[in-house]
């Protein structure tokens, strides 16, 4: 009897010990996950980017950390203007054996804003909660990926977004030639509100998705400036997997961007498109067609058509923008949008 009591005080104490030790090392982690916040901030302030946070908590134990920051900004000042990222309330959390993975919350959600400049009007985005996670490692650069939810964006037009999800990859190092990719960027937007903006869409987009990888550095400086130094250094931007759905209408494409002389897009991009009938009839409604012309061109279209892959009608073409003008297939559409750097 005597002996199971010992062996059981035994374990008992053994237990204790080793709990204590654990919390031991988990205030330490704590204290230097802390610390490495706050180290990681003043170093991206080196680079001109400032980092900041009204308060910082950490919390979790015992089988997480959990790091609460309280309005946080992230102020971008390599680039004039200055992009802006204001988040009320950032929650981050971690498993004690895993800290190269981080899920991420946004209850309040977040806002992100460039001022305007010129005659180019403010650009504005705010998504109501945001959720995500955030993947770190020293060989493999960093990936990011969050859920938006309820968005508003507006650049001298506001459009609602019911929901989106937004994929970041950044490499290891900076990129050294225009061949090494830098920034990638993937963008699925489901449900985009367009009121009075375009005649073809309607007043809604379904969804659309794209991802676009920038290759060659990006320098620092006055916005325009800067966007002339990775132009003339040979910097471009290449166009993947673009979908698009809208009330019957759907097209892909993939292709190549870069900027001419004025820093305005120029490029050519390949793809498909299905349910063209359905931009004739619209373009037709809008008065930006006459019927007879709708007729021929649903002619030539037809002719032109092969079957997809769900049996629907689709035509390969391509799209491309030069001289400040934007082209399908041999068909000139019009002036392209015009970038206001300044």
């Amino acid at each position: 009897m005597r002996r199971r009591t010992f062996l059981g005080l035994a374990a008992l104490g053994l237990l204790v010990v080793l709990l204590g030790t654990y919390a031991a090392y988990w205030l330490i982690a704590a204290g230097q996950v802390k610390d490495g916040f706050s180290a990681w901030a003043e170093a991206q302030r080196a680079r001109k980017v400032d980092i900041s946070w009204a308060r910082i908590d950490i919390s979790g134990f015992p089988l997480a950390y959990r790091v609460d920051l309280e309005k946080a900004v992230l102020h971008d000042g390599r680039v004039t203007p200055s992009p802006e990222l204001r988040i009320p309330l950032l929650a981050a959390s971690a498993r004690p054996w895993d800290f190269a993975n981080w899920q991420l919350t946004a209850s309040d959600g977040i806002a992100a804003s460039l001022a305007g400049a010129g005659e180019r009007p403010p650009l504005k985005a705010v998504a109501k909660t945001a959720a995500g996670v955030l993947r770190v490692g020293e060989s493999a650069g960093a990936a990011l990926w969050l859920r938006l939810r309820e968005i508003e964006a507006e650049a001298g037009a506001r459009v609602p977004i019911s929901s989106a999800d937004v994929w970041i990859t950044l490499p290891p190092n900076p990129s050294r030639s225009p061949a090494d990719p830098g920034l990638g960027l993937a963008v699925d937007l489901r449900q985009i509100q367009l009121p009075g903006i375009s005649p073809v869409l309607g007043d809604e987009i379904d969804q659309l998705a794209f991802a676009v990888t920038v290759k060659g550095a990006f320098p620092g400086g006055k916005l325009a400036e800067a966007a002339s130094a990775w132009r003339d250094a040979g910097g471009t931007i290449e166009l993947g997997n673009l979908q698009l759905k809208s009330h019957g209408l759907s097209a892909s494409a993939t292709g190549t961007i870069a900027l001419d002389g004025e820093l305005q897009p120029v490029g050519g991009i390949s793809g498909a498109i299905e349910g063209y009938d359905q931009i004739l009839a619209a373009l037709v409604e809008n008065g930006h067609l006459r019927a007879s012309d709708a007729g021929l061109a649903r002619l030539a279209l037809a002719m032109l058509a092969k079957a997809g892959p769900d049996g629907k009608p689709m035509i390969a073409t391509a799209f491309r923008i030069q001289n400040g003008q934007m082209f399908l297939g041999p068909a000139k559409l019009g002036r392209a949008p015009r970038i206001a750097w300044q």
